[in-house]
């Protein structure tokens, strides 16, 4: 597969994820891992295929799909590739409460996106800060969550990554609403929806809608 379609494939992919077709993302990705004889392509495919697993709670296939990811990244040698890797890997044991490794594989991964300052790792740093905040937050250590969403929301925007800074002001508002600030939680969510507008997810913004109840916003 060449790499003009190969991207194509991934857009396609990442379109029915924006649009919270999840199970159609995951089998789109699995065909294009299939297809991609280039370990680079092949982990990017599967990445995002256990991302996608994730979301539909299948963890036993994502952590198949994380495994061989990585697998496939540290073959291609390509250091972007690696740190993307290890920021899904640590997005997973996050997920299933195993701190330790999650912070131990998202700060690795925040290491190697300082390396570049190029867009793709731009965005990595910042998506890898988003889930640290999010880490710190469920363990307690407050304060450094909400310096390191602030980090993220301000990086992630530097990168123009719309989604990105909506998915950092929603998680930003799990936590609030966690710790029961009721106020605070509602006007990070009306944040968080300004940014899926703007980002043209539509879904995303319209689920966190129904979350405000019949507040405009």
């Amino acid at each position: 597969m060449d790499l003009q379609t190969f991207h194509a494939t991934l857009h396609e992919g990442v379109e029915k994820e924006r649009g919270l077709h999840w199970a159609e993302a995951a089998d789109l990705y699995a065909e294009l891992a299939k297809a991609s004889s280039d370990p680079a392509m092949r982990a990017l495919a599967l990445l995002r295929r256990g991302n996608a697993l994730m979301e539909l709670r299948r963890w036993d296939d994502a952590r198949s799909a994380f495994d061989a990811g990585l697998h496939d990244a540290k073959e291609s040698g390509d250091p972007g590739v690696i740190a993307q890797a290890l920021l899904a890997a640590g997005v997973f044991a996050a997920n299933r409460d195993d701190p330790k490794r999650a912070e131990a594989f998202l700060l690795d991964a925040l290491e190697r996106f300082h390396r570049k300052d190029d867009r793709a790792h731009l965005q990595g740093r910042g998506w890898a800060f988003l889930n640290l905040a999010s880490l710190y937050g469920k363990t307690g250590r407050l304060d450094l969550a909400f310096v390191t969403f602030t980090k993220a929301q301000d990086v992630l925007g530097a990168a123009e990554d719309w989604g990105g800074v909506a998915a950092a002001w929603e998680a930003q508002a799990q936590l609030r609403r966690a710790i029961h600030d009721e106020d605070r939680w509602r006007e990070d969510l009306a944040e968080a929806i300004v940014f899926y507008d703007r980002e043209g997810m539509t879904a995303k913004a319209a689920r966190l809608r129904g979350l405000l109840g019949k507040k405009v916003v």
